[in-house]
């Protein structure tokens, strides 16, 4: 058990720091030019080839980004999260104005969800629960998927950095679990593709009592911590 830790503790280190070399080589002056769009996606498209040459190479996860033939009978605890997640993708959509920049973000947000659940899912997740279970293996590459977005302090101030590492920690644990409950990426994937899109374009929120991005993201988080209710549910035998 602990050798299997440690090299999903070593891979996922691996994978930080070529985030961290790939960010600075375009910093160099003769990529620097290139547009932030054009950027993230060449970058998420270089993060996604690394991904797929660790797993190929170390963890040999099978990653099945289709839906089974039995997902129909497993999707019951999940339709409120995908009713929340036709909510933002719809609402996301009803307020863009333009449809060149729209269709971009979209894209990214597709190529940087591809990435993480194929990575922190698809690897990660997968390759603990093979000796942790899906409770602890949920925490532990959940835990890992949150700290990599300390890399987000170069350019955010700390308050945010961490109100946005408890997002991602709760936000991981209901993809983990919805990667369990379907054995499949392609509902995480849709639903982690669908939230990037709305952090992307930042549609106005007009709540009461939501006045800064900080409140709105306690309220997520909120959000998906009840999400994770029903299909806790369902799999009571996960649950130590």
């Amino acid at each position: 058990m602990r050798r299997q830790i440690k090299l999903i503790s070593a891979l996922w280190g691996c994978m930080l720091g070529s985030m961290l070399l790939i960010g600075l080589i375009f910093q160099f002056p003769l990529l620097s030019h290139l547009s932030s769009s054009l950027t993230t996606g060449l970058e998420e498209m270089i993060f996604i080839a690394i991904a797929l040459i660790l797993n190929r190479d170390w963890l040999q996860q099978p990653l099945t980004y289709s839906l089974t033939a039995t997902w129909r009978q497993r999707l019951h605890p999940l339709e409120p999260t995908l009713i929340v997640t036709g909510l933002m993708g719809g609402y996301t959509l009803m307020t863009a104005h333009r449809l060149n920049t729209t269709l971009t973000i979209l894209f990214i947000a597709i190529l940087i969800s591809l990435f993480e659940e194929t990575f922190f899912r698809g690897m990660l997740f997968q390759a603990s629960r093979q000796t942790l279970g899906v409770i602890k293996a949920a925490i532990f590459s959940s835990l890992l998927f949150s700290l990599t977005h300390l890399i987000n302090l170069s350019h955010q101030a700390l308050s945010l950095t961490l109100l946005q590492l408890v997002f991602t920690f709760v936000f991981g644990l209901l993809l983990c679990l919805i990667t369990a409950q379907t054995a499949s990426l392609f509902w995480p994937l849709i639903i982690h593709a669908t939230n990037d899109f709305f952090s992307l374009m930042q549609p106005p929120i007009n709540l009461p009592g939501i006045h800064s991005t900080a409140s709105f993201q306690i309220v997520e988080v909120v959000i998906v911590v009840l999400l994770m209710v029903p299909i806790l549910r369902q799999n009571r035998a996960w649950l130590p």
